[in-house]
């Protein structure tokens, strides 16, 4: 037994990897474990269950959460340890026989089966759980994981939209839409328990609600219905009361809500912050990855983004070395890039997902070409995102604190802006006098004004306003 009465087996320890909708997953398996009377530890050493919830979408994530296995395995010898998330959803069939590091292999088809894994575990039994996806795994969440006073909300899961080198459809199965009541339930319960900032997560929100559409099909009429499923949503949601941040992450841009705009335009508490994952800048590119869009199309989504919203920020995502990429089409996304000249941006290299039609195609890109076209792109936006920062400077802007620093020395605080999204953009370092009259406002979960006077990479500083 420990100190605090709990066996060193009935305490476990979360080790997390992947994207936002993998960490939902992860906080609601801790909040089942803690319901069943296991005991949460940030300590891996004083657990005697861990949980690798792992990453399936590209090669590097997946070694990522196997090394994290192989290391756990060798480091805690006695230890019960569940291999857990997308990559255990993908390959359970295969870990089954052919990885005996893990105790247990854990399937996110269905989180609720975790009870049943857990029974078998502690009768001495090895389980390999996978179960079809139905609907969307929610629940009550204990802890989170992110940010104080941050959530993200999972509205969908799945993805019907096919685009050809993601595996995503093969792990998380097609679109499933939770109901527009439970998720303003989900948001209006996280209030009362202090959370200010909402962040929309699902492989794609403006597929929201079109569950019955055609894959991938930008023409079905689900997608345009005015107003949309998503549009419909923010409507339920902008009438909940108190002030709150909302941000929606990852939208397609081939089938973009433009009925959102004006809710937005209304509602200030919805931040005009866009995800866009572009991923080329290429025609030929973007229809090999069976999107529909053109690098026109896109620019213009932009200028009507733009055009309707004065402050709208932009992220997007790029996918370096599609199969086939010539050295000129990998130039069209530099100037795609150049056009759009979003805040924010993110790319990746490929990697050949099996059973994925990019898969197929012979034609490989080099990984020193590969390395060289990201280091332009990152480059170009290093530029772009130092330009469009220094734009705030003078600017006084709502900061959400996530930490406090003092010693003798110093003393300022850590927070985002609106336009900075939680773990993917920059910061706010945030000075002020500790003797000041306003001091006491800076604290984790507050939100404070800050005008911004200085631009530090990719992060922006300021002093704290009155």
């Amino acid at each position: 037994m420990t100190e605090s009465g709990t066996s060193l087996l009935r305490r476990f320890y979360l080790d997390q990897y992947g994207c936002a909708k993998n960490q939902v997953d992860g906080e609601l398996i801790i909040s089942y474990l803690e319901k069943r009377g296991y005991a949460y530890t940030e300590d891996a050493e004083k657990a005697g269950l861990i949980i690798i919830n792992s990453c399936g979408f590209i090669e590097s994530a997946k070694k990522e959460s196997l090394d994290a296995l192989f290391a756990a395995r060798k480091a805690y010898p006695a230890a019960k340890i569940i291999l857990a998330g997308c990559l255990s959803e993908r390959y359970a069939d295969v870990f089954e026989e052919n990885l005996p590091e893990a105790d247990a292999v854990f399937g996110n088809g269905d989180l609720n089966a975790l009870g049943e894994l857990l029974d078998k575990l502690e009768e001495g039994k090895r389980p390999v759980i996978k179960r079809e996806q139905k609907g969307v795994c929610a629940g009550e969440r204990t802890k989170l994981l992110g940010f104080p006073c941050s959530a993200y909300i999972k509205i969908t899961e799945g993805c019907n939209n096919r685009c050809s080198f993601c595996a995503i459809p093969l792990i998380r199965g097609n679109l499933r839409s939770r109901s527009a009541d439970d998720i303003v339930d989900e948001i209006r319960s996280l209030q009362k328990r202090g959370i200010f900032e909402f962040n929309l997560i699902g492989q794609d929100l403006a597929a929201y609600g079109c569950d019955g559409a055609c894959n991938g099909n930008s023409e079905d009429p689900l997608y345009f219905q005015s107003p949309g499923p998503l549009s419909l949503l923010l409507q339920k949601i902008s009438a909940l009361e108190g002030d709150f941040w909302l941000r929606l992450l990852y939208i397609h841009p081939d089938h973009f809500p433009l009925d959102i705009l004006p809710l937005i335009q209304k509602d200030k508490r919805i931040i005009p912050y866009f995800d866009l994952p572009f991923q080329s800048g290429d025609n030929r590119i973007i229809r090999a990855m069976n999107r529909r869009g053109t690098a026109e199309s896109y620019t213009e989504l932009i200028r009507r983004i733009k055009a309707d919203l004065k402050d709208a920020v932009l992220r997007t995502t790029f996918l370096c070395g599609f199969p086939g990429e010539t050295d000129e089409e990998a130039e069209h996304t530099l100037a795609f890039l150049k056009e759009i000249k979003p805040l924010w941006s993110g790319c990746f290299a490929y990697s050949a997902e099996e059973d994925t039609p990019a898969a197929l195609i012979k034609k490989k890109i080099p990984a020193k070409t590969v390395e060289k076209r990201i280091a332009a792109l990152q480059s170009a936006q290093e530029k772009i995102t130092e330009e469009l920062l220094h734009g705030y400077i003078g600017r006084v802007c709502d900061v959400l604190v996530e930490e406090r620093i003092e010693d003798e020395e110093t003393s300022f605080g850590l927070g985002r802006c609106r336009f900075q999204a939680p773990e993917a953009d920059g910061i706010c370092v945030i000075r002020f006098d500790p003797d000041a009259e306003n001091a006491h406002s800076v604290f984790p979960g507050a939100v404070v004004k800050v005008r911004i006077d200085g631009v530090r990479g990719v992060d922006v500083v300021g002093v704290l306003s009155l």
